[in-house]
């Protein structure tokens, strides 16, 4: 089998759409024979790309007699169905979420009609497979593949030595504290804000919050927040970080927080940074809402409560001790369901039946 990967969000871009892409792509070509077209410079070039990778895609299909094309997300529904149309190759498309919702600029009248016209869908969530059958996608055509993580990209760190090595980088102190942790765009949806104002207050003194993230003016503004409730002493946002001092903060913290919240118009797809956590053994309190249920599994990597419960959080947290047996379980749970590895298989054996189809 030869297949064709069609994504336009692919590194040096920084992103986790670029990230799930470059990963599954290339696990998936460790697999199988193929080729991959992919968009590098962000979305000020989609519109370029798109005629593009049209062009490209059916020089390729017929020159090197390709049975299957993937596509990255939904927005390229419309070039699957073109390339469908003029070449008869099989087309499976990967959805995430907000590529399927997004309810802006008559999006929904343009993308979504599209995706019925595919061959497969695969969805990283029960929520954005959910969303799928809404906009009339065939059930049986329509199968749940959650993202992965890359296990070699977070290196063991002892507690101690992470902790003394994150107070010197961050310029904070950690000792004695009970260290939370949340990582992610500062949007709405990821909860930061609901969690420090609701929920952080009402905890021990010595519990201390480090949220990682970026997102335009919203980092100003949960600073100022911060400001204004006096939680200085209690609350690290560094921005954005590099993966050296992402794979600290993961081996420095107790317990990672997910405290999403539902948004009108807005979906978290799956919560790759569960994963990311787990795989290093730590422990995740997470909403029960949307695509986070997929990455967050009750007694094997972590806990769910209700979204914006502050009381569920606070009992919970305040209840949590560290506990060596638990993170160990927590770390194989992950590494045995969700590497790269385990995902390009998955997709592998699917697309051998949609393509004996």
């Amino acid at each position: 089998m030869r297949i064709l990967c069609i994504t336009r969000s692919y590194p040096p871009i920084v992103g986790g759409l670029e990230q799930a892409s470059y990963y599954l792509t290339t696990h998936l070509l460790k697999l199988v024979s193929g080729q991959i077209i992919a968009n590098r410079k962000g979305h000020i070039n989609i519109p370029f790309f798109l005629p593009y990778a049209l062009v490209k895609a059916l020089q390729i299909i017929r020159r090197e007699r390709i049975d299957l094309a993937h596509l990255g997300d939904a927005l390229l529904a419309p070039l699957g169905a073109a390339l469908k149309t003029i070449t008869g190759v099989k087309v499976v498309c990967t959805t995430h979420g907000l590529d399927v919702i997004h309810d802006k600029f008559g999006y929904q009248h343009i993308i979504p009609p599209w995706l019925p016209k595919l061959d497969h869908i695969i969805c990283v969530s029960r929520a954005t497979r959910q969303a799928c059958l809404e906009r009339r996608i065939n059930p049986q055509r329509c199968t749940v593949i959650p993202n992965g993580i890359n296990p070699d990209k977070f290196q063991a760190i002892p507690k101690a030595d992470s902790r003394r090595q994150l107070e010197q980088i961050l310029g904070i102190k950690l000792a004695g504290e009970k260290v939370l942790l949340s990582v992610g765009h500062l949007v709405k949806r990821k909860g930061f804000s609901w969690f420090i104002e609701s929920v952080l207050p009402k905890l021990d003194d010595h519990t201390f919050y480090i949220a990682i993230g970026n997102h335009k003016d919203n980092l100003t503004l949960l600073r100022d927040r911060v400001n204004e409730l006096s939680l200085n002493s209690r609350v690290c946002l560094p921005g954005l970080v590099d993966d050296t001092v992402l794979n600290l903060a993961y081996h420095a913290a107790d317990l990672m927080v997910m405290p999403n919240i539902p948004v009108t118009g807005d979906i978290e797809g799956f919560g790759i940074v569960g994963l990311e956590a787990s795989c290093c053994g730590l422990p995740v309190l997470a909403s029960d809402l949307e695509g986070v249920r997929d990455a967050v599994q009750p007694g094997e990597n972590g806990f769910l409560v209700p979204p914006l419960d502050a009381e569920a959080y606070i009992n919970l947290i305040e209840r949590f001790e560290p506990d060596a047996g638990f993170s160990a379980k927590v770390k194989q749970f992950t590494l045995t369901n969700f590497t790269w590895d385990k995902i390009a298989q998955d997709y592998v054996n699917l697309f051998r039946k949609v393509v004996a189809s």
